[in-house]
């Protein structure tokens, strides 16, 4: 004889159905997805270390340009165009701020550091917060951004 459980359920117990997460427009967003997001955010935090922060934009285009044209990937698409708009905006500002202590022969070298203190923070800070924001099924808005690549 067999044992029935007294709800209706089946012995193993009720299964929950697996979770689905839509993006802002109401598509339903892959399971990889949001992974492959966060994976976007986090590259251009390890680009930014090992090449102190020359290339740290070319994790998220990498991205953007492999799954820019993939149907269902549009999620992945807008968090990596963010990212590389963000990436590039702080690279030009430090950029600037390099020829800026050129220019002046070293004498805005303080503010060129300061400069290039805050756009790391800005970068370390900012690129968590997206990536978090990306595993929750959200796309992250970065405060600063040259609008380069589309969502």
């Amino acid at each position: 004889m067999t044992q029935q459980n007294n709800f209706g359920y089946p012995p193993g117990g009720f299964q929950q159905p697996p979770q689905v997460s839509f993006d802002a427009y109401g598509n339903q967003i892959p399971a990889d997805a949001k992974t492959i997001s966060v994976l976007s955010h986090l590259s251009s935090l390890v680009l930014y270390l090992l090449t102190a922060s020359t290339l740290s934009f070319v994790g998220p285009l990498i991205f953007w340009f492999i799954y820019r044209s993939k149907p269902n990937y549009a999620f992945v698409t807008a968090n990596s165009a963010r990212a590389f708009n963000f990436n590039l905006t702080m690279w030009v500002i430090n950029i600037a701020a390099g020829l800026l202590a050129l220019v002046t022969f070293g004498l805005a070298l303080p503010i060129s550091g300061l400069v290039w203190l805050a756009t790391t923070v800005c970068v370390f800070v900012f690129h968590i917060i997206g990536a978090v924001k990306s595993n929750n099924g959200e796309v992250y808005h970065y405060p600063l951004q040259i609008k380069v690549l589309k969502d």
